[in-house]
């Protein structure tokens, strides 16, 4: 029997399902997680219903859905969350009729996951929209790149399709940027009618305005600045704060009422402070790992996702309560991984400094009444760093 509460999470070791999984364990919902290993911070937690597991979403695209079908069928799934972005392959299985009629998946189109989740797609669309981006250099062949930019100045290449600072590379303009990019395309193996964008660098703090939106129309908003990040190259936080900012804000609704938004996503910006202008980076079309913030700060998304779905958009809009500005949040895992990363960069003043100035109200990763989920989520990152050697492991398939 189906039950329509029981709700599939995926991606389960890391910090973005386990908010979902916090999120909707709290407010009574069963959740059954799964990933590709046995190892993680869902699978370690006390609040999973039940486990399961899945073939690689990356390698094994067909299986990875007939394995999902099949945790449908054995637990009576009625809603999946996806966890990452094996989210847009569920969707296309859902098109092709592969998912099973009776189990919810509250995201957008296939169509409209493509473009967002095509980086160079998605700027010149934020640009056409008014949204402010960091300058594209325009140029066809690799030596085109070298031909049309500056030497003296700063650029960015980053590859369409990837996560988490991974497919992102800084170099001068000129020969510089043309040897980078030959590198970006051996290292990804990136095919030559999907080269990286180049904008040129700019400066300024990482700003993310998360939304819920329900076929078009706005549910919920939340705005957080990062602190720190993990790499010194950019990507995820591992600590952040919770503050307003309409002009982001302003804009992020632009973008996402263009699209006919359904379901979650985050919108990031850089924003100089010094001159007040922002730029347009990306979206990511699901669930972030900064989300246990806004679960902190008031605002629940997973479970406001869930009534939405289950009881309707204007019941998910009555459930929102006052959104808690000023709340810090920390990621305990990933601040190691940053200090290590500045070791590796000879900075070892800055990798040893205990105090950094802003005190956590909570962590992404610690939890008193869940404590296992920091060392399901050490393990894996443990076990994980020492099979690939990196700090930040590639999958084959994650950037192209």
């Amino acid at each position: 029997m189906r039950d329509e509460g029981t709700v599939l999470l995926t991606h389960g070791w890391c910090r973005s399902s386990y908010s979902a999984l916090r999120g909707l364990a709290c407010q009574g919902v069963k959740v059954v997680v799964a990933d590709t290993t046995r190892i993680g911070m869902c699978q370690a937690s006390r609040l999973a219903h039940a486990r399961g597991r899945y073939r690689s979403p990356y390698g094994d695209p067909d299986d990875f859905v007939t394995d999902i079908v099949a945790l449908c069928q054995r637990h009576g799934i009625g809603l999946i969350i996806p966890g990452h972005e094996e989210g847009e392959l569920l969707v296309q299985a859902r098109e092709a009729g592969r998912l099973p009629s009776d189990v919810a998946l509250p995201m957008t189109n296939s169509a409209t996951l493509a473009l967002v989740n095509d980086k160079d797609r998605m700027s010149r669309l934020a640009r056409d929209l008014g949204v402010a981006v960091a300058p594209i250099v325009e140029y066809g062949a690799l030596a085109e790149a070298g031909s049309v930019t500056d030497p003296e100045r700063w650029y960015v290449a980053r590859a369409r399709r990837s996560n988490s600072s991974k497919g992102v590379r800084f170099a001068r303009g000129g020969d510089a940027l043309v040897r980078e990019l030959d590198r970006m395309v051996t290292d990804f193996g990136l095919d030559t009618d999907r080269m990286p964008i180049v904008q040129e660098r700019v400066s300024g703090d990482g700003w993310g305005v998360s939304c819920l939106y329900w076929h078009g129309r706005r549910v919920a908003t939340f705005t957080h600045r990062r602190l720190q990040e993990k790499v010194l190259t950019g990507g995820t936080s591992t600590l952040r704060v919770s503050a307003v900012n309409p002009a982001l804000e302003a804009d992020a609704h632009r973008l996402l009422e263009a699209l006919n938004w359904h379901g979650l996503a985050m919108v990031e910006f850089k924003h100089d402070t010094e001159n007040g202008r922002h730029y347009f980076i990306e979206i990511n079309p699901r669930l972030w790992g900064s989300i246990g913030l806004s679960l902190s700060s008031g605002v629940n998304f997973p479970w406001l996702l869930y009534l939405a779905e289950t009881r309707g958009a204007e019941v998910a809009r009555a459930a929102l309560g006052p959104i808690r500005d000023g709340m810090v949040e920390r990621w305990l895992v990933g601040d190691v991984i940053r200090r290590l990363d500045l070791l590796r960069r000879g900075q070892l003043a800055g990798a040893l400094r205990l105090h950094d100035g802003a005190r956590a109200h909570a962590f992404d990763d610690f939890k008193l009444d869940d404590p296992l989920v920091l060392f399901g989520e050490a393990f894996y990152y443990l076990a994980k760093g020492l099979r690939t050697l990196s700090m930040n492991p590639l999958e084959a398939g994650m950037v192209r």
